[in-house]
């Protein structure tokens, strides 16, 4: 449940970013707090949803928490709220993963996965699939 909490609190501290202009991920992504660990964004269209939506991410957020826990931040955003980062992240579907790599501060570069309400048959290979993606991309 903290988790939770935290998430919510998250996605709170990114409310600035609707206001920012539009067309670079520099533009659109703030950095709270210039942290230096990459970030995990958890996008879903609650506009969009699908029935196997709230378990994927469920197990998104488990393998975050069990992998991934002071390695990165992770943040829950609903693109409904939020459809600028539709555009600038090229999303499609209901949901979608996106980790930011951080450097020095500034948000250097991302990479996504979709289709994740899609994976959900086997726990392990969904896990499997989410950690192969973010340490391929974060060098972890």
């Amino acid at each position: 449940m903290r988790f939770w909490i935290a998430l919510w609190t998250a996605v709170a501290l990114l409310c600035p970013v609707s206001f920012a202009e539009q067309g670079t991920l520099q533009n659109l992504y703030v950095n709270p707090k210039g942290r230096t660990l990459p970030e995990a964004v958890i996008f879903y269209n609650s506009a969009n949803t699908c029935e196997h939506c709230p378990e994927a991410i469920n197990m998104l957020i488990s393998v975050l928490k069990q992998n991934y826990r002071g390695r990165l931040h992770a943040y829950l955003i609903d693109v409904q709220k939020k459809p600028e980062f539709i555009d600038a992240f090229r999303l499609s579907g209901p949901l979608n993963l996106v980790v930011i790599r951080i450097s020095d501060g500034a948000a250097f570069g991302y990479d996504k996965m979709s289709g994740l309400q899609s994976r959900i048959g086997s726990p392990e290979d969904f896990s499997r699939a989410v950690t192969e993606f973010i340490n391929n991309f974060l060098g972890f």
